[in-house]
């Protein structure tokens, strides 16, 4: 019966530290936007104004992409093009094995082209 109770505990506990929590970094808009749950400006909040520590995301909307923050002490949806998010909310993963390769008689190319540090190329 222990077991089963540790392991359930386990289970539980591991779920709360693997959930990913979203934390804005930096405001990058100025003016930022203060908006409503359906996008909807509603007023504008000057950059000087906003927190300079870390902000705890709330909640997200990925469809309209908004989230939910709180400012002075009221909870208010902004706009995440106007943010820096850390964890990133839309990372792109691209197959490596599909991606083109250099060949030969790109030798006299002067660029950079790489597969970049997820590939292990």
């Amino acid at each position: 019966m222990n077991r089963i109770l540790i392991v359930l505990l386990a289970a539980l506990y591991s779920q709360g530290v693997l959930a990913e929590t979203h934390v804005i970094k930096e405001f990058l808009a100025d003016p930022v936007e203060v908006v409503d749950e359906q996008g909807k400006l509603l007023r504008e909040v000057a950059r000087k104004d906003t927190p300079k520590q870390p902000v705890q995301v709330l909640q997200l909307n990925k469809d309209l992409e908004l989230v939910l923050v709180e400012l002075a002490g009221q909870k208010v949806w902004l706009d995440t093009r106007d943010l820096r998010i850390d964890p990133p909310l839309n990372v792109t993963r691209l197959p490596c094995q599909q991606m083109p390769q250099s060949l030969a008689k790109d030798s006299n190319n002067k660029s950079t082209l790489g597969y970049g540090a997820g590939c292990n190329q």
